[in-house]
């Protein structure tokens, strides 16, 4: 970072870095180090920095005020603009700007900053400028990237745990800004590099093509290594404990089935696909049938409120069951509680909310892409009494580290929390959970790897779990083979190369064009595009009698039982390592986007995970696991203690632990399974084809576990969008 800032490589055109090191791995107090020693120090013995700017989000502002206050303990003069009047933002920006002021560090919001760019122009406005989160630079024709880029300083400094966002057209936009034109125009880029590369990586691509692409990929990582940064949570192995990361495939339900197939026959869409449609109009139909996904009551919302995606869903009022409806008025009342029977994800999550509040100590981070959804949570929380709290893009910067204070503080009886992807997936510390669902995808890789390192992070403690909810043959898997792909050119700037032996994992570009189909027989789509050879030698089905031709890879040949390696001790603590054979262990340490190595569970009983094992139910069709090494020897769950427990449900559980037994979920986890699975929250079989009408209200089968007060949930006033990306 100092070369590169210092004039080192200036011969190379380079003057910025980008500091691109995994979430959790200190890219804050590096840059405060840097930051110091060019206030302080230069080859002429002459400060080689008098300004520094760090544009941040709005909900970090406050954190780098901290953090600089914290290490550097007053010896920099630094100003702060955190939820300031305009007056005041005005005067503090005034008062840095002064060619004799005494500040020397500006902290400001990217939405500040856009505001107020014309200030900066002048020359010596700034020195050094560091730009957190800095994948919001993707877009280099946003009215933010603009004032940012027309800023007179040439030493850049940009940090993000996520630079590959989308394509690698993205990722020209950031080194771009770092270092104008050391990867010459856009136009050339595409042609030289981005063209050879996306062709080479295609399953189709010809032995030339592939060599090509290989070719420049490595060309194109010499020369951006010069200047980025990058290391992974590997490092974090020695302070972490273990975790594990379940894709979750859950069915639809009959009513999420009907609607499903009447959305993507119905005029419209057909429509839609046959003609060049705008692209506002094809998003808002892939985003009603992700809104489907997770529940219909988020169609139900659309169609009332007469939305572009709801067009589709014409006249389907019908089927919906009578008894969610208010007899009088005719408005959503939820039938009493049966509503959540009406989504597959939303009813394998009440199971295991369930089990979790009823079994363990385990706090659980719930994530969404839709305000809509944590609405659905919410209800689910207060019909359960289970304490919750909430961070989405309406909750107030003042009152964020308030609300994740409140979560991590273990002295309180805290339980979920509840969270917008999109307003907290950055920069939050939410150690006190070790349990986290994403339920729903998203389009970009990155939005769900900085929300799932929320919990992984120095300063957990206990075992972590990170489930990724799909909706089984839907567009959500398809949504999340096109995160794999992505994920993949990941290797262009760690200097890796894909593994040709691999390339079995790799989906083509017409696999991720079928949107708006539905493969309603399948166990998990993605399991049938991947060709699993091992599955297919364990003798496990992936179609309902429906046989498809399955590619030999090398994958099975090389895994033998004794190859295999219980990382994270999570096979022996669930008491599934016996069950699983070959296809239900992962192979070595594989990476997020290799799937084809992960472990793959078409039976619940054989994952990793006792409270899955317990939650799953009929819903869940297929399940991916990837144990992931933790050094750190991990504080393990414990049943909630008395105090904690809902009338009833200390004294049963006291029954089912009998004399002698610990309430740990560490060793004795085998005995607590067996509890779970006999506990009166695992719902009884159903036949999948019932009508929907046919539902029983959850207070029938699964009553309220808990009379303790629930957590009050803060009200406050919403603030402004920190950018202009869509």
């Amino acid at each position: 970072m100092f070369d590169c800032v210092s004039g080192s490589l200036s011969d190379d055109g380079i003057s910025g870095c980008i500091l691109a090191d995994d979430m959790g791995l200190g890219k804050t107090l590096q840059s405060i180090t840097l930051l110091y020693t060019l206030l302080c120090q230069g080859f002429d013995d002459k400060p080689m920095v008098k300004k520094v700017v760090i544009v941040t989000p709005t909900s970090l502002v406050s954190n780098w005020e901290s953090e600089i206050i914290k290490w550097l303990k007053g010896r920099v003069q630094l100003l702060a603009l955190c939820e300031s009047t305009r007056a005041d933002v005005l005067s503090g920006i005034e008062s840095f700007l002064k060619p004799l002021s005494r500040l020397q560090v500006l902290i400001i919001s990217y939405e500040t900053f856009r505001m107020h760019s014309s200030k900066f122009e002048r020359p010596g406005s700034c020195d050094l400028l560091i730009c957190d989160e800095a994948h919001r630079l993707k877009n280099d024709q946003t009215l933010t990237n603009k004032a940012l880029a027309a800023l007179p300083c040439t030493r850049r400094i940009l940090l993000s745990g996520t630079p590959m966002q989308n394509d690698l057209e993205e990722f020209f936009s950031m080194v771009n800004f770092t270092n104008p034109g050391v990867l010459g125009d856009a136009s050339y880029f595409r042609r030289y590099y981005e063209a050879p590369i996306i062709c080479g990586r295609e399953p189709t691509a010809s032995i030339e093509e592939k060599k090509l692409g290989s070719e420049r990929s490595a060309e194109l990582s010499s020369k951006v290594n010069q200047f980025i940064l990058r290391r992974t949570n590997a490092l974090l192995s020695n302070h972490l404990p273990p975790k594990i990361v379940e894709v979750v495939c859950c069915k639809l339900t009959p009513l999420q089935t009907t609607l499903y197939n009447h959305f993507i026959h119905s005029k419209n869409v057909k429509r839609l696909i046959s003609e060049e449609a705008k692209q506002s109009k094809i998003l808002a139909y892939i985003t009603a049938l992700k809104k489907l996904c997770n529940h219909p009551k988020l169609i139900y919302d659309t169609i009332k409120s007469n939305n572009s995606g709801g067009s589709g869903f014409d006249d389907c009022l019908r089927f919906f069951p009578p008894e969610l409806f208010s007899g009088r008025s005719g408005s959503w009342t939820g039938g009493g509680g049966m509503w959540v029977e009406l989504s597959g994800k939303m009813h394998v999550l009440a199971r295991l909310l369930g089990h979790l509040r009823l079994k363990t100590d385990d706090r659980i981070v719930l994530v969404s892409n839709y305000t809509q959804t944590l609405d659905l949570f919410a209800q689910l929380c207060r019909e359960r009494r289970y304490p919750y709290v909430r961070l989405d893009g309406a909750t107030s910067i003042s009152k964020r580290q308030k609300l994740v204070n409140q979560f991590n503080d273990l002295s309180r009886d805290e339980f979920v929390f509840l969270l917008s992807s999109k307003a907290g997936g950055c920069g939050l510390n939410l150690v006190g959970g070790n349990r986290l669902v994403l339920f729903d995808p998203d389009w970009n890789p990155a939005n769900d790897k900085q929300a799932a390192a929320r919990v992984w992070r120095d300063g957990q403690k206990k075992r972590v779990y990170i489930y990724r909810f799909l909706s089984t043959g839907t567009i959500e898997e398809k949504v999340y083979q096109r995160q794999m792909s992505k994920e993949g050119l990941q290797k262009v700037i760690q200097q890796e190369q894909t593994d040709n032996k691999m390339q079995g994992s790799s989906l083509s570009t017409e696999d991720l064009r079928d949107l708006f189909t539905f493969h309603e027989q399948v166990r998990s789509e993605i399991h049938e595009n991947l060709k699993c050879s091992r599955c297919n030698k364990d003798g496990n089905s992936l179609l309902d009698g429906n046989g498809f031709g399955l590619a030999a890879t090398e994958l099975s040949s090389k895994l033998s039982v004794q190859d295999y390696i219980d990382i994270g001790g999570f096979g022996e603590i669930s008491g599934c390592l016996q069950k699983m054979n070959n296809s239900h262990r992962q192979i070595g340490k594989p990476s997020e986007e290799d799937l084809g190595s992960w472990g793959h569970h078409c039976d619940p009983s054989t994952v990793p995970d006792t409270i899955l094992q317990s939650s799953a139910g009929d819903e869940v069709s297929f399940v991916f696991t990837n144990q992931v090494d933790g050094k750190l020897v991990p504080v393990e769950s414990m049943a909630r203690s008395a105090c904690h427990q809902p009338n009833g449900i200390a004294a049963s559980a006291n029954r089912d632990e009998g004399p002698g037994k610990q309430p740990f979920l560490g060793k004795n986890l085998k005995i607590m399974g067996s509890n779970l699975k006999n506990s009166p929250l695992k719902c009884p079989t159903r036949s999948r084809t019932a009508s929907p009408n046919c539902l029983q209200g959850l207070k029938k089968t699964s009553p309220s576990l808990d009379r303790h007060p629930q957590t009050k949930r803060l009200h406050v006033a919403s603030d402004m969008s920190d950018d202009d990306f869509v």
